[in-house]
């Protein structure tokens, strides 16, 4: 009995690095990869303040400067001392097509998953 339950405990902790759950993924990921998903989060986001909120496009890049600035570009500096600044500036894919409005005025998804992406990027990289 205790060797089966050594056996399940052993399989249960092999398993625990392969989790399906959402969202778990991005441990893994690389860091360009990190910093590229995070750069469109951070467009989807503004897009959606500008065109399903209605806010004024320069009042919504000031706030995002205000918030955000000094911290991407600590993490862009960081990630171009890592692997060159070709690599980093490669990573910035171009916009594909436009994401649908919510079915709610401000829908926080684009934005948080944005912000969760740049403390991740900031521990990785110490900034």
């Amino acid at each position: 009995m205790r060797i089966a339950g050594g056996i399940a405990l052993l399989a249960a902790l092999a398993l625990g690095g392969c989790s399906t759950a959402p969202r778990t993924g991005w441990r893994r990921a690389s860091d360009l990869s990190i910093y590229a998903a995070m750069a469109t989060f951070a467009r989807n986001a503004r897009e959606q303040q500008v065109l399903c909120q209605g806010f004024d496009p320069a009042r919504v890049a000031t706030r995002w400067d205000e918030d955000y600035s000094a911290r991407h570009d600590a993490v862009t500096r960081a990630l171009a001392a890592r692997y060159g600044e070709a690599e980093v500036i490669g990573r910035e894919a171009p916009r594909l097509q436009r994401v649908p409005c919510a079915a709610y005025p401000g829908d926080p998804k684009w934005r948080s998953s944005y912000v969760r992406l740049l403390r991740l990027l900031e521990t990785r990289l110490g900034s």
